[in-house]
């Protein structure tokens, strides 16, 4: 009997190797596949593992393939959660096809019960905007990939407190994916307002204090702290809120539900509209006022799937406007 091995493996780095030249080749690989607008810089991330905050254990992982890096994630475990924080995940595109993504994940879970570190979550965030993306990969495609290794996805508002939110907090839509132990479908909102506040003011405050100028991180934690009155607004008359790990329709709604009418939006409306009100006509007669109404008919109907964000949710999710 053969037995076959991957050539992927992960290399594991805590505070004692925070200096090591293979560390930086990993960091190498952040820097080349995550998008800067939300790069942490890679001094930050040395130090923080040489001298890691009191409430936390910091861990990061490099990917390699035939022993050449080629991926890099950052765990943050918080007690207090206990909850643990993915961030700064990357893989090389276009290796083996997705394979390196899923080897990553399934290596990462093997060191977390080998260690048999206990936690209620596993949370990672994806940005949603195309134009704001983090890694190489794009949202819809992460959120998929994301699934299949066992994460859902909160279903309401949810922004990263990345330091750009200062200026375009539209930039920093996210979904917020909970891997959970044992498997939910659903959460307290309690709960998981409790775990917002600790990815908020713990995990992502506790380092910006460590590292923005002072007058830097006041601005910085007025304008989180604003939009983290928003996720608790966005729950606060649900008793749970739901993870939701298969349907995509649902995502771009839950996130920003009251989203303005866009050009593209009011053209589909318009596929719907306005053949039925022509049709309409024909059907009934070939009269000037019959027409008329139902010209008119159509423009009323396109005004309302305009204004009421409802019925264009609707609307678009026939049209699966959210793959």
């Amino acid at each position: 009997m053969r037995r076959l091995t991957s050539a992927f493996a992960v290399e594991v780095f805590d505070r004692r190797n925070a200096r090591a030249d293979r560390l930086a080749e990993f960091l190498a690989i952040y820097v080349q596949h995550f998008g800067p607008e939300h790069r942490t810089p890679t001094n930050e991330l040395i130090e923080f593992l040489e001298a890691p905050p009191a409430d936390r254990t910091i861990t990061y992982f490099g990917l390699t393939y035939d022993n050449q890096p080629c991926g890099f994630a950052t765990l943050m475990f918080y007690p207090d959660g206990p909850i643990g924080i993915i961030d700064h995940l990357v893989v090389a595109p276009n290796l083996r096809g997705y394979g390196g993504f899923f080897s990553f994940c399934d290596l990462i879970a093997r060191h977390l019960e080998g260690q048999r570190i206990s936690f209620d979550h596993i949370v990672a965030e994806v940005m949603l905007n195309e134009r704001h993306v983090a890694s190489t990969i794009k949202p819809t495609l992460l959120l998929r990939l994301m699934r299949l290794v066992g994460f859902r996805i909160a279903k309401t508002a949810y922004w990263a407190p990345d330091p750009s939110i200062v200026t375009d907090a539209k930039g920093c839509r996210a979904a917020l994916l909970f891997a959970s132990r044992p498997e939910r479908d659903e959460l307290p909102s309690s709960e998981f307002i409790r775990l917002v506040e600790l990815i908020y003011r713990v995990h992502y405050a506790g380092w910006y204090q460590r590292t923005m100028p002072g007058h830097e991180f006041d601005r910085y934690k007025s304008v989180a702290d604003q939009i983290l009155g928003r996720v608790r607004s966005a729950v606060a008359n649900e008793a749970r809120v739901v993870l939701n790990g298969m349907k995509n329709l649902d995502l771009p709604f839950s996130v920003d539900a009251n989203a303005a009418a866009s050009p593209s939006t009011l053209f589909y409306i318009a596929v719907v509209a306005i053949p039925a009100a022509v049709g309409i006509a024909v059907a009934l007669a070939q009269e000037l006022w019959v027409t008329i109404l139902a010209a008119t008919l159509a423009v009323a109907l396109i005004g309302i799937f305009a204004i009421h964000p409802r019925l264009r949710r609707l609307l678009m999710r026939a049209f699966r406007l959210a793959e």
